[in-house]
C-alpha cells in the first residue's frame, strides 16, 4: 500500500527522464521538489527535479538549476566561509556551504537553519587539488542529472555524527572533505564539528524525524515512462508510517552496512540505496554490455537473489531480475526499469538500487533512534 501525498508527512516522488538541462536521460531516478528559503524571511523558491537519496545525507542543489534566492554564508569558527567536497559513487561535487529554511511543499514538513551546500557555486571556482582527483566532476545539473540531492540515509550526519569530521589523511579517505575559504581561491582543508556538518534534514522536523520510507508501485519486465510514488517520513510516529509487517535488518552503526549473501558468497558492504540507478553485483557467470558500460547484458533475463543480514541473526530474502540493459535503454521514453543490473568496483559490495524498491516498501531508519524495540541505524521492508 502507498500512502497519499500530502501533509503531514508523504511527500510526492517520481521518477521521470530528469531535468531538461541534464546532458542525458534519467534512468531510475526517483525526484522531488524542495522549497528552499532566506533563514526566517518569505523569500523562497521551490526547486524541481531534487533526487531523493537514501544512500548520503544532506541537502545540495545545483548553482545551475538555477538557484535564485541568496542564502546566507555558512562559516566556520574564524568567520571564514566554508566549502564541501562530496565523493558519490559515480563522481565528485564541490561548492560552498549556505544556511537555509527547507519545506516540503506537498508534506508540508519544515526545518529551520538547515546547512545546505551549493554545488557548482560560481563565487568558488577553483576546486581544491584534493577534491576527488582523477574522479568525474558533477558541478552543473548537465553532469549531476539532477538539480539537487536530498540525502535521507541512515545517518545524522555527513561525515561524523559523534565528533569531528576530520582533514582527511593519506591512507584515510572519506566521503566527504570540508574546507575553510578565506577567500573564494584559497580553501583549505578543515576540520569540520558535527553542528558544522550537512545534517540530514529528516532529523530536524518535528515529529516525523527517525527514518523515512519510500514507497514506489511495482513496475513490468518491460519498464514505464514514469512512475509516482510516495516519500514518508517518520517511522512509527503517525499510523500512516507504522512498521506493520516489515522485518527489520540492523545495519552496521559505523558504516550502516549490512551482509548481502549471493550465490554462495558474503559481501559485508551491502545496502539499500536509492541513489542506484541499478542493482550493482559481482557476477562473472552475466555477460556485460559493451556499449553501455558497467551494466549487464545477458541473453535472456536471469531471475537472481540474495540473502540479506544485519547485525541479527534474522536474514531476508531480496529477489530481483536482471535483464538486457541496452535492450531496455533503447527504450528512449522510459525512465524506469525493475530489471537494470551491473558490476560493481567494490569487491565487498552489493547495492540494491532503486530497482529493488519498486513494488516494495522500503524503510531506512536513522541512528539513534528506537523504533518498535528496534535501534536505528536500520533497513526494513
Amino acid at each position: 500500500m502507498i500512502a497519499t501525498p500530502g501533509p503531514p508527512n508523504v511527500e510526492t516522488i517520481t521518477v521521470d527522464a530528469g531535468p531538461p538541462a541534464a546532458a542525458f536521460i534519467a534512468v531510475n531516478t526517483p525526484f522531488i521538489s524542495v522549497k528552499v528559503c532566506v533563514p526566517g524571511t518569505t523569500t523562497c523558491q521551490t526547486i524541481d527535479h531534487i533526487e531523493i537519496d537514501t544512500g548520503s545525507i544532506g541537502l545540495r542543489i545545483l548553482a545551475d538549476a538555477p538557484l535564485t534566492v541568496a542564502l546566507p554564508v555558512a562559516t566556520d569558527t574564524g568567520g571564514n566561509p566554508m566549502a564541501e567536497c562530496l565523493q558519490f559513487a559515480d563522481g565528485t561535487s564541490f561548492g560552498s556551504l549556505a544556511v537555509a529554511d527547507i519545506q516540503l511543499p506537498v508534506s508540508g514538513e519544515t526545518a529551520t537553519g538547515v546547512t545546505v551546500q551549493i554545488i557548482g557555486d560560481t563565487t568558488y571556482p577553483t576546486i581544491p587539488p584534493d577534491c576527488g582527483p582523477g574522479t568525474t566532476t558533477e558541478n552543473t545539473v548537465a553532469a549531476f542529472g539532477a538539480k539537487g540531492i536530498l540525502g535521507v540515509g541512515p545517518f545524522i550526519d555527513d561525515c561524523n555524527s559523534t565528533g569531528n569530521c576530520p582533514i582527511p589523511t593519506p591512507g584515510n579517505p572519506q566521503f566527504a572533505t570540508y574546507y575553510s575559504c578565506p577567500t573564494p581561491s584559497t580553501c583549505a582543508d578543515a576540520t569540520a564539528s558535527v553542528m558544522q556538518q550537512l545534517p540530514n534534514p529528516v532529523i530536524l522536523f518535528g515529529i516525523d524525524n527517525n527514518g523515512v520510507i519510500v514507497e514506489l508501485p511495482a513496475v513490468g519486465a518491460a519498464g514505464a515512462t514514469t512512475v509516482s510514488g510516495s516519500l514518508v517520513f517518520g517511522i512509527g510516529t503517525r499510523t500512516n508510517n507504522a512498521l506493520g509487517t516489515a522485518t527489520v535488518l540492523p545495519a552496521d552503526p559505523f558504516t550502516g552496512f549490512v551482509t548481502g549473501t549471493y550465490k554462495g558468497t558474503a559481501y559485508i558492504d551491502s545496502f539499500l540505496d536509492t541513489g542506484s540507478n541499478g542493482n550493482f553485483f559481482t557476477d562473472t557467470s552475466l555477460t556485460q554490455c559493451t556499449t553501455s558500460t558497467g551494466f549487464y547484458c545477458p541473453a535472456s533475463t536471469m531471475s537472481e537473489s540474495a540473502t540479506l543480514q544485519g547485525t541479527t541473526t534474522t536474514t531476508l530474502m531480496a529477489n530481483f531480475d536482471v535483464a538486457n540493459a541496452e535492450t531496455l535503454f533503447s527504450t528512449l521514453s522510459y525512465s524506469a526499469f525493475s530489471n537494470i543490473g551491473g558490476t560493481n568496483p567494490d569487491t565487498k559490495g552489493f547495492d540494491l538500487g532503486l530497482p529493488f524498491f519498486y513494488g516494495h516498501n522500503v524503510f531506512t531508519a536513522i541512528e539513534g533512534n528506537s523504533i518498535s524495540g528496534s535501534m536505528g541505524p536500520f533497513f526494513a521492508y
